[in-house]
C-alpha cells in the first residue's frame, strides 16, 4: 500500500501558564495539528530499515531522503513528494572512489553530493559514487588541537552552508566527558568547543566510570539551518554553534510537561550487574528521552520531539530492554532564536517507538517501521 492516510484534529486550550510565554506575541489559544501516515513505494526493492533510519539524512537542498543500505553498500534516494524510492546508487568500499568497509554517518549537502564518513574518515562522494574530497583529522598536530590519546570521535558532520568545516563529536573514555571539535578544511586546526559544562555525560552514565566497562548516554550532533546543535538525551538544554560567527550558544528552558532532565534512579555500585543497568536505563527512558531539535523551513520554527516511553516485563529474543507497551509523545516548539513557545503531549498518537525525525512543509515526519515497510507519520502543527 503506497498512502494510507487519516486526520486527527485537536484543539487545545492554554488558560494558564501565560507567565512562560509572556515573551511571545503570538496567540496560541486555538492550536490544531494533523495526524496521518504515509507509506513509501519500494519499487519491489527491500529498502534498508535494520538500524531505523540512523544512516539517513533528508537534504533540504536536494528535497529527497538519502539511505544508505548496509546490504549491498549504496544509497538509496527517496523522493517525498511522490512517496516512491527514485534509484539506488552502488558504492566502492576500496579503491580511489572507495567509503571504507562501514558507513558511520550520512549527511545531503545539496547539489547531489553526500558527506560520508567511515573509518577512513570524512568524505564528499557524489551521488555516483566518485570521491570529491577527504577530510583527514589525523593530520592536524596535538599543538593545533589534535586528537587526544584517549578520544575517538564519533557522529561526524557537515553543514551544507559551511563545506570550509567539518564538526565531530569527541568522547573521552577516560575522563569521561563530550566535546565539540571542528576541524578547518585545510586541515590545520581543530577547534574545540564544551558542550557539558553541566558533566551530564558522566552523569548519566552506567556502569564503572574508571574502565570501558560503561553504558553512556546518547548525545546528538545535528546541522540544521545555518547551525550546528548538540544535545543531550537526558537533559533538555541545548547548545548552538555559529560557524558563521565562531559563537557557541548554550539554551536552558523551562517546558511544562516534561522535566528538565532524568532524575537518577539507580546509585552505586551497577558495575557487575547487568539487570541493574537496564532497570535504570529503563528508568531513565519512563520519564523522559529528548529527541533532536529540526528546523523547518515553511513556519521558520525550530521542533523538537520528547518521549516517555513504558515498559512491561517481557523481553524479545536478543533484545536489551524488555517490550514497550506505550511511549507518550511531546512536542516542544522553539522560535528562530531559540526561544521556548510552548509544549504540549500529542495524544492518541500511536508509534512503535521513539524514531528518526525530521521537519518537512511544515510536518514533522516520525519514521516507522510497518511490518518491514517503509513509512511516516506526520504531524502537521497550524
Amino acid at each position: 500500500m503506497k498512502f494510507l492516510f487519516f486526520t486527527v484534529s485537536v484543539f487545545i486550550l492554554f488558560s494558564c501558564g501565560a507567565k512562560k510565554q509572556e515573551k511571545s506575541t503570538e496567540d496560541f489559544s486555538n492550536i490544531t495539528f494533523s495526524i496521518d501516515t504515509v507509506m513509501i513505494d519500494s519499487k519491489e526493492q527491500i529498502l534498508y530499515l535494520e538500524e531505523d533510519l540512523i544512516r539517513s539524512d533528508y537534504c533540504l537542498q536536494d528535497g529527497f531522503l538519502y539511505n544508505f543500505n548496509g546490504f549491498d553498500h549504496s544509497i538509496e534516494k527517496i523522493d517525498l513528494d511522490r512517496l516512491e524510492l527514485v534509484e539506488k546508487f552502488p558504492l566502492e568500499k576500496e579503491g580511489p572512489n572507495g567509503t571504507g568497509f562501514y558507513i558511520f554517518g550520512l549527511t545531503g549537502i545539496g547539489g547531489g553530493k553526500l558527506f560520508l564518513t567511515s573509518e577512513t574518515g570524512g568524505s564528499i562522494f557524489s551521488l555516483e559514487g566518485k570521491l570529491l574530497r577527504k577530510y583527514d583529522w589525523s593530520k592536524v598536530t596535538p599543538a593545533n588541537g589534535g586528537i587526544a590519546e584517549d578520544e575517538y570521535l564519533q557522529q561526524h558532520i557537515m553543514n551544507p552552508n559551511f563545506d570550509e568545516f567539518v564538526f565531530a563529536l569527541a568522547m573521552d573514555q577516560v575522563l569521561n566527558k563530550v566535546s565539540l571539535k571542528k576541524l578547518s578544511a585545510d586541515e590545520k586546526l581543530i577547534s574545540n568547543y564544551r558542550i557539558d559544562p553541566n558533566e551530564n555525560f558522566k552523569k548519566f552514565t552506567l556502569g564503572d566510570l574508571t574502565t570501558f566497562n560503561k553504558w553512556i548516554p546518547r548525545v546528538f550532533i545535528g546541522s540544521q539551518h545555518d547551525r550546528i546543535i548538540v544535545s543531550h538525551e537526558f537533559s533538555n538544554d541545548f547548545y548552538v554553534y555559529s560557524p558563521e560567527t565562531d559563537l557557541l550558544q548554550t539554551v536552558s528552558y523551562f517546558p511544562s510537561l516534561t522535566p528538565n532532565m532524568v532524575t537518577v534512579a539507580a546509585e552505586g555500585d551497577l558495575i557487575n550487574s547487568f539487570d541493574d543497568r537496564i532497570l535504570a536505563l529503563e528508568s531513565y527512558l519512563g520519564q523522559v528521552s529528548f529527541g533532536q531539535l529540526v528546523w523547518d523551513t515553511q513556519t521558520r520554527k525550530y521542533y523538537r520531539l520528547s518521549f516517555s516511553s513504558k515498559f512491561n516485563d517481557k523481553k524479545r529474543e536478543k533484545r536489551l530492554l524488555h517490550e514497550t507497551v506505550n511511549v507518550k509523545v511531546f512536542l516542544t516548539v522553539f522560535d528562530e532564536q531559540f526561544n521556548f513557545i510552548y509544549e504540549f503531549e500529542i495524544p492518541d498518537l500511536k508509534i512503535l517507538s521513539p524514531s528518526k525525525y525530521f521537519a518537512k512543509d511544515g510536518k514533522l515526519w516520525v519514521y516507522q517501521n510497518f511490518s518491514d515497510e517503509l513509512g511516516f507519520v506526520r504531524i502537521g502543527i497550524n
